[in-house]
């Protein structure tokens, strides 16, 4: 038996983007991300996120996000803490995109394994141009030393 494609909702490309749903919603209706509704809700394949991140108004939109999400640490706006310690932290590694896309999902990984933990929020980025990698990741203590061990 033929093994389903996952569909994806509106909602969890947000969480993936750090995008809001309204900004998701607002590409759909321009057409820079493409999907298919089922059941009168809107669903999208890896295909269509992969495309829909390649694209330059998406990138664009997810590094204001990743610039205010700093900038909002550092103003102490962040509603979102659990705990008692946050550290954010922005690591630049130079490599080959493998290697980059490897670490991130090692990150990915390790992040998902302590979700319970803390309040974390992680976002990776490429430029190939660069050849570098940008994690920025907002997490306690142990997560960011166990980021820092993963990505030397």
């Amino acid at each position: 038996m033929p093994e389903l494609e996952k569909l994806y909702t509106v909602e969890e490309i947000a969480k993936m983007t750090s995008l809001t749903t309204r900004t998701i919603r607002n590409h759909l209706r321009s057409g820079i991300l493409m999907g298919r509704k089922i059941g009168g809700q809107w669903r999208f394949t890896e295909k269509d996120i992969e495309r829909f991140m390649e694209s330059g108004e998406a990138s664009k939109d997810m590094a204001n996000e990743q610039k205010q999400a700093v900038l909002d640490f550092i103003d102490g706006v962040n509603t979102d803490v659990r705990g008692t310690l946050q550290i954010c932290s922005i690591i630049d590694l130079y490599a080959p995109a493998d290697e980059a896309k490897r670490k991130s999902d090692l990150l990915c990984e390790a992040i998902n394994a302590s979700q319970g933990e803390s309040y974390l929020q992680y976002k990776f980025d490429y430029a190939e141009s660069e050849g570098k990698a940008r994690f920025i990741l907002f997490a306690s203590p142990e997560i960011i030393k166990q980021a820092m061990e993963i990505v030397k």
